[in-house]
Parts: C-alpha cells; sequence; structure tokens
C-alpha cells in the first residue's frame, strides 16, 4: 500500500487540491481502493467530499457529520456517537471511513478540535501518543486489505501531526508557490525527509517523489524562482518538471452546485485537466515503478 502525503510547513500553497486532485486521479483514473486522510484542523479537504458540521463545543471548528452506517436503534451502536474522524486514532478508537460520491474514494475526514488536542499533548508523551498512531492504524490488517493507497492532507507546519505523517508515509510530495516565503517552507520539509529517511530502516525508505511548484503563473517574479531553484546545487534536481497552474477552474469545483465536481470529469483537451493529468500520471509512474 503507497501512503503518499503532500507537506509543506507554509500555508497557501495549494496542498488541499493537490491532494485532492491526486486521490481523485488515483481512485477515477487508475481505479485503486483509496482512502483519503484529512490531517489538517482547517478541515477543507473533509469539506470537499461531506457536509462537515459545526463542532458546538468549537465553534470556530468544524466536525464529521453522522455516519451513514450508523443505527441509533442498533445496539452495536450503543457506544458510538456516530460520527468517525482520523483523530480518532488519538484516543483509542475506531476509524470508520466514510464513502464519498467518486467510486474506489472513502474518505477519513478531520475532526478540529480533537486534531488540535492532540497536536498540544506534552512533549514527553508526544512519541508514544502522536507520533506512531497513524503508523499503526495504516498498518492494521483492515486497512492493509481494503486500500491500495492513500493520500494525507496536512497542517501548514512541522508539528507533532505532521511528524506523524511523516512517519507513517512511503511517499511525499511537497507543493510550493513560486514565491519567497513558500519556497522556504520547502527547506524546512526536506530536513524532516532526511531525518526521518536517516531514522528509518532501510527495508522501508520515505521516498521524496519531487517539489511541485503549484499555482504557478506566468509572472517574471514565478518564472525567476522557478529557474533560480531549478538551477540550485542542493535541490534543483527535486524540483518536478510538471507544474500546476495558477486556474480558477480549481476554486469553481470546490463549490457544492459544480458541474462537473472533479477536474477529471472535464472534457478531454481541457488544459487545466490535461495539466493535472501530467502532473499526476508523473507523480503516479514515480510511485509505481517498483510494481
Amino acid at each position: 500500500m503507497k501512503v503518499i502525503a503532500f507537506l509543506n510547513n507554509k500555508g497557501g500553497v495549494g496542498k488541499t487540491t493537490c491532494s485532492r486532485t491526486m486521490a481523485e486521479y488515483l481512485s477515477k483514473i487508475r481505479k485503486l481502493p483509496t482512502l483519503a486522510i484529512d490531517f489538517d484542523p482547517q478541515c477543507n479537504f473533509s469539506h470537499q467530499y461531506l457536509n462537515m458540521e459545526i463542532d458546538p463545543a468549537s465553534p470556530e471548528g468544524l466536525m464529521p457529520p453522522i455516519h451513514p452506517d450508523y443505527d441509533h436503534t442498533d445496539p452495536d451502536d450503543a457506544d458510538w456517537d456516530g460520527r468517525s474522524s482520523i483523530a480518532e486514532i488519538f484516543y483509542g478508537q475506531g476509524v470508520m471511513p466514510y464513502p464519498t460520491y467518486i467510486e474506489h474514494l472513502d474518505l477519513a475526514p478531520g475532526h478540529a478540535e480533537r486534531l488540535l488536542a492532540a497536536e498540544s499533548v506534552r512533549r514527553s508523551e508526544v512519541v508514544e501518543k502522536v507520533h506512531k498512531q497513524l503508523t499503526n492504524f495504516l498498518s492494521s490488517p483492515d486497512v492493509q486489505a481494503t486500500y491500495k493507497a492513500v493520500v494525507i492532507d496536512t497542517a501548514p507546519s512541522k508539528g507533532p501531526l505532521t511528524v506523524s505523517v511523516i512517519k507513517a508515509a512511503t511517499h511525499i510530495v511537497i507543493p510550493s508557490v513560486m514565491e519567497e516565503q513558500p519556497v522556504q517552507g520547502i527547506y524546512g520539509m526536506l530536513q524532516l525527509w532526511m531525518q526521518e529517511s536517516l531514522a528509518r530502516d532501510k527495508q522501508r525508505p520515505l521516498k521524496l517523489v519531487g517539489i511541485l511548484p503549484n499555482m504557478f503563473k506566468q509572472t517574471r517574479l514565478h518564472r525567476d524562482i522557478l529557474k533560480s531553484l531549478q538551477d540550485n546545487a542542493a535541490i534543483g534536481k527535486y524540483i518536478m518538471p510538471v507544474k500546476l497552474s495558477q486556474r480558477i477552474v480549481f476554486a469553481e469545483i470546490d463549490s457544492e452546485d459544480a458541474n462537473p465536481h472533479s477536474i477529471f470529469d472535464f472534457h478531454n483537451n481541457h488544459v487545466a485537466k490535461d495539466e493535472a493529468m501530467e502532473v499526476c500520471d508523473y507523480i503516479a509512474e514515480r510511485i509505481f515503478a517498483d510494481e
């Protein structure tokens, strides 16, 4: 099972768009049973597929809706409130992924308040209570038997949740806008990748697919920064030869009444679809090359 994480500790670089695009590509185009995981307390990834609800305990945060398989009259569900999120892994509870409107794609949504609570665990407990939990969940026989790929959207941080994702991932992608502050985030993620690579068993490497120029604009600033990264002796080899441009269509398909609702449902030769296909083909070829 391949576990692909999109990481950058700077916000506003389009990680959620990249995660969504890759998850839909794997499920719709490659027909792989795919699990999408939302590890960002903002829950934007979850909101793409579920009608997330305001959390009464934390009005600024979101929580998942009632699961479609929940039956309050079933004695087996007596100890369950009907909601499930990926945050359950930090509280010793099971995770019940939600089906989405896309065939082959399930979602383990976020829960803002619970993810933030896990993020704030005491330093002395972080390894046992946070760092290991996602790896344990994804290693479970049920998850391994059900899914061929996992795509994880992450928060813009280098905190315990992000470390948990890095420890569980088999592959990482670092999307970045070609601007000064987002590019700084690249170096922080490369550092975490190198640290994790050194600590891991060599039989289970963490592979960097590459740095993805995202939300790219044909401006002098973006072109110059991309060129400087490509020419950089330390990281030029990691810059992907593909990119996702800044396009209004990615915002339009987020709306509830969007039609189509996936970039891959647009007609052939649609410029945004073609670009998304090129990016996802490149990432998938790097990930599945050993199969």
